[in-house]
């Protein structure tokens, strides 16, 4: 049986348990998909987030037999309200089904709320490597990109590795950079090569939606169809009300104003209890060369307040940022292939699609005056 959980972001917390669990060698759930640590945009401290685990713009469903979990999905909705991100699915290990059809049942039940609910796109992020991807290829998802996750300061054993007690204790003299970060000698010179940098303001909205049709392929337009700026500016900027939570003052936004275009769109969040550092970057072909300054303008501004572990998302259309993030000292991490499934509205009714109707006459209009009708039955 599959039943819908409202509000509680129960994935993200068999998620967390599963995380540690693993640190035992020991695992909970196969998870297909899922949220990096630096995709959540929840605003709440992380103590209410624990109390309260409310995620008012998500659904959850729940595969169970006999009050057993037996999976799980959730989907995120986005701005437009028209599209769907599946966020997590997963099946339970140490149970008498079959994994395979878990998963499979799951993904059809989720497509079919999707219909019901008038989505006109599901987008979903799956590991290159796992099988589960001939699941997605069964249910009409398409392929249209790949996503690489790159990170600095990130070792094999522990996610989430920050420099040692030396390097973090140590004075201003001693302390050295991590090999293979190269930042800006000196703040000067990091500004003369950044001088059309300025913060992010709401007139930079229509702007920043030609910085993302310039900088991505056709097809990948295509597949994701983000034709409204505004809506592209709430997906990628999200909210910047800096005054009324102290998670304004952790992210920060700038844009590379070239006077005719933007030149690059910037973002870094902080990050806060175990979470990492996130750098997002957007760079105009024309204007390749901005891409490394901006990474190492990034990664000292996010360094300057804590010393840990840095994210970026970049896909793989996107050489110039791939290039500064390796010079910078950036190395991969995972690389999730970008799928999308385009929905159809459910026809309830069998008056909002004529054609639908057991008897069907098309009027034709004759010779002179007379009016013939033909019937299909």
């Amino acid at each position: 049986m599959i039943r819908p959980v409202p509000y509680v972001d129960l994935p993200g917390i068999i998620y967390a348990l599963d995380r540690r669990a693993r640190m035992r060698q020991r695992a909970l759930a196969n998870f297909v998909c899922w949220l990096e640590p630096v995709e959540h945009r929840a605003s709440w401290p992380p103590l209410l987030r624990n109390i309260f685990p409310l995620d008012p713009v998500a659904r959850t469903w729940l595969c169970e037999d006999r009050w057993r979990i037996l999976g799980f999905a959730q989907v995120r909705e986005r701005p437009s309200g028209t599209m769907w991100e599946l966020t997590y699915l997963a099946s339970m290990l140490q149970s008498a089904f079959s994994g395979e059809d878990i998963l499979t049942a799951l993904l059809d039940y989720v497509l079919e709320m999707a219909a019901s609910h008038g989505v006109l796109r599901v987008f979903a992020r799956v590991e290159e490597a796992l099988p589960e991807l001939e699941l997605f290829a069964r249910s009409g998802f398409q392929r249209y990109t790949r996503e690489f996750t790159y990170v600095w300061g990130w070792e094999e054993e522990n996610e989430a590795a920050v420099p040692g007690e030396e390097e973090v204790n140590a004075s201003p003299k001693t302390r050295q950079p991590s090999p293979g970060l190269i930042l800006s000698p000196t703040p000067a010179e990091r500004l003369q090569e950044l001088a059309s940098l300025q913060r992010w303001s709401r007139h930079h909205v229509w702007g920043l939606h030609q910085l993302y049709r310039a900088a991505t392929p056709q097809r990948v337009q295509m597949a994701e169809l983000l034709e409204n700026s505004e809506e592209y500016a709430r997906l990628l900027v999200g909210s910047q009300r800096s005054g009324l939570l102290p998670l304004g003052r952790r992210c920060e936004t700038y844009v590379c104003d070239v006077g005719v275009r933007l030149g690059a769109w910037l973002q870094l969040r902080r990050g806060r209890g175990t979470r990492p550092h996130q750098l997002s970057l957007i760079v105009h072909p024309e204007y390749a060369d901005l891409a490394e300054p901006l990474v190492r303008f990034a990664c000292q501004r996010l360094l300057e307040s804590d010393r840990r572990p840095i994210y970026c998302q970049v896909r793989e259309y996107e050489g110039a940022v791939i290039n500064a993030l390796r010079a910078s000292g950036f190395a991969p991490k995972t690389t999730r292939v970008l799928l999308v499934r385009h929905m159809a509205y459910l026809a309830v009714r069998q008056r909002v699609v004529p054609a639908l109707e057991q008897r069907v006459i098309y009027g034709v209009k004759g010779l002179g005056t007379a009016n013939s009708r033909q019937t299909m039955r």
